[in-house]
């Protein structure tokens, strides 16, 4: 029976209860306790599974959480550390949801979601990443989200503190940003950007 399955979904990078209850209307899910027991396969949080014998590398847990906590798209620390804005491995996967804000320990790593509201969740494109298509922040977004979530940043010290890079940021596009901040619609959020462009133009 588990030569069938692994047949079944073994080019997934992930595989849910639902996809194999429509595959294998009469699997007991006891043979996937089996499984995992003996190391086939991994629960990587409820109702998710992936193979152990599948490579782990950045697109797959990107993808990961894209689909374990939907819908949701790579942003935040993840997606500034991606385009280069900030130094420092990030140990956790940062990404936006409409959902609520929560943090997932999956068999892949450490999985954080913050929650904008349903009008805020845009400025994410999908892209593809070893292989895989994945729900993105645009990088203004990326940026633009941190801001509206970090209401400590109040003078150009503060992102002097960050250490982002300011010749990639002087890079991206003025008009999304002008265009993503109408629909933020937040004056708080319009202050801290231009705090961002005080300090990328010290």
């Amino acid at each position: 029976m588990y030569i069938e399955f692994k047949n079944q979904f073994d080019k997934r990078p992930l595989i849910s209860l639902i996809e194999i209850h429509k595959a294998f209307p009469k699997l007991d899910k006891r043979r996937l306790t089996e499984w995992n027991k003996k190391g086939y396969v991994e629960n990587v949080k409820r109702g998710f599974y992936r193979f152990t014998d599948q490579p782990i590398n950045q697109g797959t847990v990107y993808f990961i959480a894209n689909k374990i906590y939907h819908p949701s798209y790579i942003s935040l620390e993840s997606a500034l550390t991606y385009y280069q804005i900030i130094p420092e491995a990030v140990f956790s996967v940062t990404s936006i949801s409409s959902l609520n804000t929560t943090k997932l320990n999956s068999s892949v790593g450490n999985l954080t979601y913050n929650h904008l509201k349903e009008n805020l969740f845009f400025g994410y494109e999908l892209i593809e990443l070893n292989g895989l298509t994945i729900a993105f922040a645009s990088p203004e977004k990326a940026i633009l989200d941190y801001l509206y979530l970090h209401s400590n940043l109040i003078s150009i010290e503060d992102f002097e503190g960050l250490r982002w890079n300011k010749e990639i940021i002087k890079s991206f596009d003025i008009q999304r940003f002008s265009d993503y901040l109408q629909l933020f619609n937040s004056n708080s959020v319009s202050r801290r950007f231009q705090l961002l462009l005080k300090y990328i133009h010290a």
